[in-house]
């Protein structure tokens, strides 16, 4: 008798995330074991439940990775091509995150405290905190017309998040993923930010 199939947490998590995203919240333990190559017994003993596993797999991660690269900056690059570039990670993730929750809204279960609004250390909260302190850099180092940069940064995150949410729930093609919506936005926005006899592309 051959020893049981090792594999880690991460690994069933990606796994998981992948079969829930492409079949729906209806997708069974078993069928996603099967994709593992292990017994469905071991999901529960890792996770507890199908909808733990669900959680695990959909719930926003209590920190963005892209985020770091937000409290690092801005670079010496042309502060606009710094800018398209978050822009594209940030819708992006918020394309992620709508899928996400669609799963879980279908199976009936809160993300939990990790997207709550009361929660001041959750992702979107951190994000929120961190691309503002990083225009406000920007600014300060007069590579940004005076504006408010709350102001700023509630525009463009609130343009990122609603095109994933009309993608999702208006079931439109968007090509913010792609990037060519973000270009064409932040292209429009730049008008409005370049500073006075900027050198700035």
């Amino acid at each position: 008798m051959g020893r049981p199939k090792q594999i880690s947490n991460e690994q069933i998590i990606a796994t998981a995330r992948r079969c829930f995203l492409e079949r729906g919240a209806g997708v069974s333990a078993i069928e996603i074991a099967s994709e593992l190559g292990v017994s469905h017994t071991t999901l529960f003993n890792r996770f507890g439940s199908k909808e733990a596993l669900m959680l695990a797999a959909l719930g926003s991660s209590e920190k963005l990775s892209w985020v770091k690269a937000l409290e690092a900056g801005p670079d010496l690059r042309p502060i606009r091509e710094q800018l398209l570039e978050h822009s594209k990670v940030i819708a992006n993730y918020f394309q992620a995150l709508q899928e996400s929750m669609a799963v879980l809204q279908a199976a009936g279960l809160k993300p939990g405290n990790s997207c709550d609004k009361s929660n001041q250390d959750s992702p979107p909260a951190q994000a929120f905190r961190a691309f503002t302190a990083w225009l406000q850099r920007a600014q300060d180092q007069g590579r940004l017309a005076p504006c408010n940069v709350e102001t700023l940064a509630s525009t463009i995150l609130g343009a990122l998040h609603n095109w994933a949410f009309t993608q999702n729930v208006c079931h439109v093609s968007s090509p913010a993923v792609d990037g060519a919506q973000v270009e064409d936005f932040i292209e429009l926005l730049w008008h409005g930010i370049e500073p006075q006899a900027s050198t700035e592309a």
